[in-house]
């Protein structure tokens, strides 16, 4: 009995999938990080730790250095700090998009700048980092704007969508209401002040989202919405 137990357990087990060809350095493609952050301590850490995993990185201090260095079009993603010494990381994505570079951007914001970073992935930007920032959460954006490139799982994507379609379904009109309000950039207090709510109780929704949604984090959530969205309206 124990011993049928035993392989009824083990056929239930999931094997781990298989390292991506991002993980594996030796197969890996051309691919280049670039990093503007004006703060040094934290640049040097980010770029220590995306270095130790064998990735070329190019960092910056400021947009502006980004900007004028950034003239031939390579794979590669910028990791870019929505808050920056003169040029702003809205206004540099909104140059590159006026001089047709279709670089993935990846913003750093601070809480504060949540909405201000869904505003940018509505305007074009490939995802958002909140500070601070966890490498482990880096090298995961990093590892998909390399899929963009080149290696789409199609068959995990559909997967994916039909997951965030099932979660969806499992909100409740209001949350569904808050959700959607996210998505637009609002903060909780805008939204509150939208539908005529504490903050407080906005707050209380967005928890009960992010566990219905299985979302790790408020960048997560604002991912699989934007896919979600992009699928249903095509």
């Amino acid at each position: 009995m124990l011993q049928r137990k035993r392989k009824a357990i083990k056929r239930s087990e999931k094997k781990a999938p298989p390292p991506t060809e991002f993980q594996q350095p030796k197969k890996r493609r051309a691919f280049t990080v670039f990093l503007v952050e004006d703060d040094q301590a934290v640049r040097a850490s980010l770029v220590e730790a995306l270095e130790e995993q064998k990735i070329v990185v190019r960092d910056y201090m400021t947009a502006m250095e980004f900007y004028r260095d950034y003239r031939e079009p390579v794979p590669g993603v910028l990791i870019l700090d929505i808050r920056l010494p003169g040029m702003s990381g809205t206004e540099l994505q909104e140059k590159l998009v006026e001089d047709g570079f279709e670089l993935p951007i990846i913003m750093i914001s601070g809480h504060a700048d949540v909405p201000m970073a869904v505003r940018a992935m509505k305007n074009g930007a490939f995802d958002f980092l909140c500070k601070p920032i966890k490498v482990e959460e880096m090298l995961s954006a990093v590892g998909r704007s390399y899929s963009y490139y080149y290696d789409v799982d199609t068959e995990q994507l559909a997967e994916e969508l039909e997951d965030t379609e099932g979660s969806i379904n499992r909100l409740t009109s209001r949350e569904r209401e808050v959700l959607d309000h996210v998505v637009e950039g609002l903060s909780s207090r805008e939204i509150a002040e939208e539908l005529g709510v504490s903050t407080k109780t906005v707050e209380a929704h967005r928890a009960r989202i992010n566990d219905k949604m299985r979302a790790d984090n408020v960048s997560h959530l604002i991912r699989m919405c934007f896919a979600y969205n992009e699928e249903h309206s095509s």
